[in-house]
Protein backbone atom coordinates (compact mmCIF):
# COMPACT_ATOMS: atom_id res chain seq x y z
CA UNK A 1 0.00 0.00 0.00
CA UNK A 2 2.73 2.28 1.17
CA UNK A 3 4.83 1.45 -2.11
CA UNK A 4 1.74 2.43 -4.37
CA UNK A 5 1.00 5.39 -2.70
CA UNK A 6 4.76 6.37 -3.20
CA UNK A 7 4.41 5.73 -6.83
CA UNK A 8 1.08 7.38 -7.31
CA UNK A 9 2.66 10.57 -5.54
CA UNK A 10 5.93 10.29 -8.14
CA UNK A 11 3.52 10.15 -10.77
CA UNK A 12 1.60 13.09 -9.75
CA UNK A 13 4.32 15.44 -9.37
CA UNK A 14 5.99 14.66 -12.63
CA UNK A 15 2.48 15.30 -14.35
CA UNK A 16 2.06 18.78 -12.17
CA UNK A 17 5.77 19.39 -13.19
CA UNK A 18 5.11 18.93 -16.79
CA UNK A 19 1.85 20.52 -16.81
CA UNK A 20 2.85 24.30 -15.36
CA UNK A 21 6.26 23.80 -17.26
CA UNK A 22 5.34 22.08 -20.89
CA UNK A 23 8.87 22.92 -22.26
CA UNK A 24 10.24 19.99 -20.29
CA UNK A 25 7.50 17.68 -21.30
CA UNK A 26 8.95 18.18 -25.61
CA UNK A 27 12.26 18.14 -26.44
CA UNK A 28 13.25 20.40 -28.89
CA UNK A 29 13.67 19.29 -32.14
CA UNK A 30 17.36 18.86 -33.61
CA UNK A 31 18.72 21.27 -36.34
CA UNK A 32 17.88 20.76 -40.20
CA UNK A 33 20.22 20.96 -43.01
CA UNK A 34 17.53 23.56 -43.79
CA UNK A 35 17.58 25.38 -40.71
CA UNK A 36 21.53 25.78 -40.95
CA UNK A 37 20.86 26.99 -44.70
CA UNK A 38 18.53 29.43 -43.76
CA UNK A 39 20.47 30.57 -40.51
CA UNK A 40 23.85 31.43 -42.45
CA UNK A 41 21.55 32.80 -45.46
CA UNK A 42 21.52 35.64 -42.91
CA UNK A 43 25.47 35.85 -42.30
CA UNK A 44 28.19 38.19 -43.77
CA UNK A 45 29.65 34.80 -44.94
CA UNK A 46 26.92 32.19 -45.53
CA UNK A 47 29.64 29.46 -47.84
CA UNK A 48 31.83 29.82 -44.11
CA UNK A 49 28.95 29.54 -41.89
CA UNK A 50 27.58 26.25 -43.47
CA UNK A 51 30.84 24.70 -43.58
CA UNK A 52 31.79 25.60 -40.11
CA UNK A 53 27.54 24.29 -38.56
CA UNK A 54 27.89 21.64 -41.16
CA UNK A 55 31.44 20.25 -39.61
CA UNK A 56 30.89 16.42 -38.59
CA UNK A 57 33.26 16.74 -35.82
CA UNK A 58 30.58 19.11 -34.34
CA UNK A 59 27.39 17.02 -34.61
CA UNK A 60 25.10 20.08 -35.30
CA UNK A 61 22.29 17.97 -36.99
CA UNK A 62 22.36 16.07 -33.34
CA UNK A 63 20.83 19.43 -30.96
CA UNK A 64 18.44 22.02 -31.04
CA UNK A 65 18.98 25.52 -32.13
CA UNK A 66 20.19 26.63 -28.60
CA UNK A 67 22.47 23.99 -28.66
CA UNK A 68 23.69 25.27 -32.09
CA UNK A 69 24.14 28.50 -30.05
CA UNK A 70 26.25 27.01 -27.45
CA UNK A 71 28.61 24.95 -30.13
CA UNK A 72 29.11 28.66 -31.76
CA UNK A 73 29.40 30.24 -28.75
CA UNK A 74 32.62 28.31 -27.96
CA UNK A 75 33.98 28.23 -31.57
CA UNK A 76 33.59 32.42 -31.43
CA UNK A 77 35.71 32.19 -27.92
CA UNK A 78 38.14 29.92 -29.34
CA UNK A 79 38.91 32.21 -32.27
CA UNK A 80 38.60 35.43 -29.61
CA UNK A 81 41.55 34.02 -27.91
CA UNK A 82 43.53 32.55 -30.31
CA UNK A 83 43.31 36.04 -31.97
CA UNK A 84 44.53 37.56 -28.02
CA UNK A 85 47.32 35.05 -28.06
CA UNK A 86 48.67 36.73 -31.55
CA UNK A 87 48.58 39.89 -30.76
CA UNK A 88 50.44 39.84 -28.05
CA UNK A 89 54.19 38.69 -30.01
CA UNK A 90 52.92 41.53 -32.94
CA UNK A 91 53.07 44.36 -29.60
CA UNK A 92 56.67 43.30 -28.93
CA UNK A 93 57.56 43.25 -33.03
CA UNK A 94 55.73 46.62 -33.59
CA UNK A 95 58.32 48.74 -35.63
CA UNK A 96 57.22 52.08 -34.65
CA UNK A 97 55.10 53.77 -32.16
CA UNK A 98 51.78 53.56 -34.15
CA UNK A 99 52.04 50.11 -34.73
CA UNK A 100 52.59 49.18 -30.86
CA UNK A 101 49.64 51.24 -29.68
CA UNK A 102 47.51 50.25 -32.66
CA UNK A 103 48.55 46.46 -31.55
CA UNK A 104 47.81 47.36 -27.84
CA UNK A 105 44.46 49.06 -28.43
CA UNK A 106 43.24 45.81 -30.57
CA UNK A 107 44.38 44.00 -27.45
CA UNK A 108 41.92 45.90 -25.28
CA UNK A 109 39.33 44.97 -28.21
CA UNK A 110 39.75 41.67 -28.07
CA UNK A 111 39.49 41.42 -24.06
CA UNK A 112 36.25 43.35 -24.66
CA UNK A 113 35.20 40.89 -27.25
CA UNK A 114 35.57 37.72 -24.97
CA UNK A 115 33.73 39.80 -22.64
CA UNK A 116 30.95 40.28 -24.74
CA UNK A 117 30.91 36.62 -25.83
CA UNK A 118 30.92 34.79 -22.53
CA UNK A 119 28.60 37.72 -21.83
CA UNK A 120 25.95 36.25 -24.32
CA UNK A 121 26.84 32.44 -23.02
CA UNK A 122 25.54 33.85 -19.92
CA UNK A 123 22.28 35.10 -21.53
CA UNK A 124 21.82 32.07 -23.77
CA UNK A 125 21.57 30.33 -20.44
CA UNK A 126 18.81 32.62 -18.93
CA UNK A 127 17.28 31.76 -22.18
CA UNK A 128 17.70 35.89 -23.25
CA UNK A 129 18.26 35.79 -26.48
CA UNK A 130 17.79 39.51 -27.37
CA UNK A 131 20.72 39.93 -24.95
CA UNK A 132 22.92 37.34 -26.91
CA UNK A 133 22.21 39.02 -29.66
CA UNK A 134 23.25 41.99 -28.71
CA UNK A 135 26.36 40.90 -27.37
CA UNK A 136 27.09 38.96 -30.48
CA UNK A 137 26.49 42.48 -32.37
CA UNK A 138 29.22 44.18 -29.81
CA UNK A 139 31.38 41.28 -30.15
CA UNK A 140 31.96 42.19 -33.99
CA UNK A 141 32.14 45.74 -33.40
CA UNK A 142 35.07 45.28 -31.11
CA UNK A 143 36.70 43.42 -33.49
CA UNK A 144 36.00 45.88 -36.05
CA UNK A 145 37.96 48.67 -34.24
CA UNK A 146 40.51 46.71 -34.11
CA UNK A 147 39.98 46.06 -37.74
CA UNK A 148 40.03 49.76 -38.51
CA UNK A 149 43.20 49.86 -36.15
CA UNK A 150 45.53 47.66 -38.04
CA UNK A 151 44.44 49.00 -41.46
CA UNK A 152 45.58 52.75 -40.47
CA UNK A 153 47.95 53.77 -43.27
CA UNK A 154 50.91 54.62 -40.46
CA UNK A 155 51.30 50.68 -40.53
CA UNK A 156 54.44 49.71 -42.20
CA UNK A 157 53.63 46.17 -43.34
CA UNK A 158 49.98 44.17 -43.88
CA UNK A 159 48.63 42.74 -40.15
CA UNK A 160 48.28 39.25 -39.67
CA UNK A 161 45.77 39.78 -37.93
CA UNK A 162 43.64 40.30 -40.71
CA UNK A 163 42.70 36.32 -41.15
CA UNK A 164 41.82 36.51 -37.10
CA UNK A 165 39.57 39.29 -37.39
CA UNK A 166 37.41 37.76 -40.34
CA UNK A 167 37.29 34.70 -38.80
CA UNK A 168 36.03 36.43 -35.26
CA UNK A 169 33.84 38.07 -37.19
CA UNK A 170 31.95 35.70 -39.06
CA UNK A 171 31.90 32.95 -36.22
CA UNK A 172 30.23 36.21 -33.74
CA UNK A 173 27.76 36.89 -36.85
CA UNK A 174 26.62 33.19 -36.55
CA UNK A 175 25.78 33.80 -33.15
CA UNK A 176 24.09 36.63 -34.01
CA UNK A 177 21.96 35.15 -36.92
CA UNK A 178 21.33 32.20 -34.71
CA UNK A 179 19.92 34.14 -31.90
CA UNK A 180 17.62 36.10 -34.36
CA UNK A 181 15.84 32.68 -35.20
CA UNK A 182 16.17 32.03 -31.52
CA UNK A 183 13.96 35.61 -30.89
CA UNK A 184 11.27 34.38 -33.76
Amino acid sequence: MASFACRLLIASSIAIILFINPSEAKPRPNVTNDEINTICSKTIAPSFCFRVLTNQTLHANETSLVGLAKISIQLALYSAYDTQLAISPLIKQAKNYTEREGYTLCSQNYRQAVAAVRDAKQKLAKHDYRGVRVEALAAVEEAKACENRVKAPEFTRSSPLHEKNKDFKRYSNIIWAISNRLVE
